[in-house]
């Protein structure tokens, strides 16, 4: 029992210090992978804090065990607490235009072409990003899908880990492609015409993995220069920005809230539970929530659903939103 006891006390510290580490998540590329893995951390500390009450430890290990369940806890609140729209109540019923919006990591790597075509088809969305995509995948993209998404921009790449499309029904004004700190990883600004008088910024991007200091502030660096664009793209017309792709950023990481704020977005995941977007099986203990789609003011979620997997490690997220 007793060495029972000292396994216990050995993960209740070790809880303890990985939860201080990730107090520094805005400053270290490690401290942030540890607070992205909170809800894998809830999982396993559970039965442990169990546990020290069958052993009856002293109080002190109770207490730092619940203590941090209930801190990781504070952070997931976002999957259960929906975002506050400035659009609320019967406008939603009355006004606006609906765009369905689908961002999907199909890995460059995937060897399953077919079930990434036949995922694209199943979003549906009258906007979908392409993230990882392949010159192979771009022409087959052109060949069999031009008639149903006659608007088509994008930047191949072989290997196409950063390779981004932008597929879209309705059509496309002032396509470019962009980089917001790398040439290397570009993304995708348009608007989208939605009727002969409104239109909607629709962003397309992935940043890199933060794996690794150098990538860790490459891809703080891309999001930040994105969140001034959101904001630069809002003060020139007034119209409302949708951002959506792989932003290789949990919700529970600090660095994705100061995203948010600098960049006035919302998320359309706040609220949504905790199904995770990559890993490509559905629930924990190994996904994360890194595929997103965000927006300003003047567009509201209806809902947001993660469909089946397509031999990517990513599943697609498909969302509903209006457009006021």
């Amino acid at each position: 029992m007793s060495a029972v006891a000292g396994a216990v006390k050995v993960c209740l510290a070790a809880f303890v210090a990985v939860a201080i580490a990730g107090l520094l998540a805005d400053r270290w590329w490690l401290a942030e992978l540890l607070v992205s893995l909170r809800v894998q951390q809830v999982l396993v500390l559970l039965p442990v804090i169990l546990l020290s009450c069958l052993l009856r430890l002293r109080r002190w290990w109770l207490v730092c065990g619940v203590a941090v369940f209930a801190w990781h806890l504070w952070w997931l609140r976002v999957a259960w607490l929906p975002e506050q729209s400035s659009v609320v109540g019967p406008v939603v019923e009355a006004g606006g235009v609906a765009l369905s919006v689908c961002t999907v990591n199909v890995r460059a790597d995937n060897p399953d072409l077919e079930a990434v075509l036949a995922s694209l088809r199943d979003c549906d969305a009258d906007v979908i990003a392409v993230v990882e995509l392949t010159s192979v995948l771009r022409r087959r993209l052109e060949s069999e899908f031009s008639a149903e998404y006659p608007h088509f921009v994008w930047v191949e790449r072989d290997p196409g880990h950063f390779g981004i499309g932008l597929l879209s029904r309705r059509p496309l004004q002032n396509s470019s492609l962009v980089n917001y700190r790398l040439p290397s990883v570009p993304s995708i600004e348009a608007v989208v015409q939605l009727t002969a008088d409104q239109s909607v910024h629709v962003i397309a991007t992935h940043p890199r993995p933060p794996m690794g200091l150098w990538q860790y502030r490459m891809r703080n660096e891309h999001l930040q220069v994105l969140a001034d664009r959101v904001r630069e793209l809002q003060a020139v017309d007034g119209q409302p920005v949708i951002v959506l792709g792989d932003l290789n950023l949990t919700p529970w990481s600090p660095i994705f809230g100061q995203f948010q704020k600098r960049a006035g977005l919302r998320s359309a995941a706040a609220g949504d539970g905790l199904e995770p977007t990559w890993y490509s099986r559905p629930g924990f203990p190994f996904g994360l929530v890194i595929d997103h789609v965000l927006y300003t003011d003047g567009v509201l979620s209806l809902s947001r659903e993660i469909l089946g997997g397509n031999g990517s490690d990513h599943r697609p997220v498909r969302v509903a939103l209006r457009v006021y």
